[in-house]
Parts: structure tokens; C-alpha cells; sequence
């Protein structure tokens, strides 16, 4: 049985906030708006969103901006985020969207019959977000 692990009574364990560079950071506050209001996510400030106890921030950079999907997908370090959908109906919004705001989909939305998911029931669409970096947002069925 998992326990969430707790340490002298204070909060749980997990992720607290994750911060992501952009180059433009007025284009991709108007991307994760729209995108986040779709999976559930709320904002919190000019270029915060959360679920729960969980915070992105968007952070403008100077850094270079990944200039392919290929360089994207051989980067050490996280390959992608994936956000839980509650049902087929939200992936197939965030499809929508994103064929609407002009993103670049991997692929999907779809479900996925593969070695991880031989039953199916695991719907999926995969993207790119205005910087290149990989994004998912994916709802596997549960059988009651």
C-alpha cells in the first residue's frame, strides 16, 4: 500500500511549483491561458497557474530557444509534461484548441493501444507549446 510520505506532521510530499522559460512571454501567457482553462488548471497571477497545491510559472529568457523538434527531443532533462484529463471530452477540447491556435501536434488526440497500454483506453493528444517543448494531455479509463 502507498503512503504519501510526511515528515514531522507537515505537508505531504509533492510537487510544489515548476517554472518554465519561455522566449515571448506574452505569446505563451495567452497559449497556457487557454490551454490550462481546459484541463482545469487556474490562474493565479499575471503568469501563474495552479491545480491543488501545484504551480507553473511562466519565466521569459534570454536563453536560446530550441530551434527544431528533434533538438526538443534529445534534450537531457525532462522530455515532456503530461496533465491528467478528467474525461475523453477534455482531450478531444484540447485537440480542438490546439488545431484552432495553430499548435503543432505529435499526435492525436487518439487512443493508444501499445505495450504500456495493450487494452487501450488511454486517450492521448501530444504537442508542442509555442517554444517547442513537449506537452500531453492524456485520460485513462478506469473500469468500475
Amino acid at each position: 500500500m502507498k503512503q504519501k510520505l510526511i515528515l514531522n506532521n507537515s505537508m505531504p510530499l509533492e510537487i510544489r511549483h515548476i517554472e518554465i522559460l519561455v522566449s515571448n512571454l506574452h505569446r505563451s501567457v495567452e497559449f497556457y491561458t487557454e490551454l490550462f482553462s481546459l484541463v482545469g488548471w487556474e490562474q493565479v497571477d499575471a503568469t501563474g497557474f495552479k491545480y491543488g497545491d501545484t504551480k507553473i510559472y511562466l519565466k521569459e529568457s534570454v536563453f536560446t530557444k530550441r530551434n527544431s523538434e528533434n533538438e526538443q527531443r534529445n534534450m537531457l532533462g525532462s522530455r515532456h509534461m503530461c496533465f491528467n484529463a478528467s474525461d475523453l471530452k477534455m482531450v478531444e477540447a484540447v485537440g480542438k484548441f490546439l488545431n484552432k491556435y495553430g499548435t503543432k501536434i505529435i499526435r492525436g488526440p487518439l487512443e493508444v493501444k501499445d505495450d504500456w497500454h495493450p487494452k487501450g483506453g488511454y486517450h492521448t493528444v501530444d504537442f508542442y507549446d509555442p517554444d517547442v517543448y513537449i506537452l500531453e494531455v492524456a485520460y485513462k479509463e478506469t473500469k468500475q
